[in-house]
């Protein structure tokens, strides 16, 4: 579960099973900040759906190919 500041009647998550081939999900999964932790991720998907909260966020870890 995740908190998206500034959106909190929005639930949002960070699925590491169905997301963990993704090079920066793997590298987060290795590393497994601290509950309570702060890190930067970006949105995979926006769904909207017939329960509460009505909007769910799934979200994912930037790969940092490149730095």
């Amino acid at each position: 579960m995740a908190e998206l500041h500034g959106f909190e009647p929005v639930g949002a998550s960070l699925d590491m099973i169905r997301r963990s081939s993704e090079p920066g999900v793997r590298r987060l999964a290795q590393e497994l900040p601290p509950v309570g932790a702060t890190v930067d991720l970006i949105i995979g998907r926006v769904r909207a759906w017939d329960r509460k909260p009505r909007v769910w966020v799934d979200l994912t870890a930037p790969s940092l190919a490149g730095n």
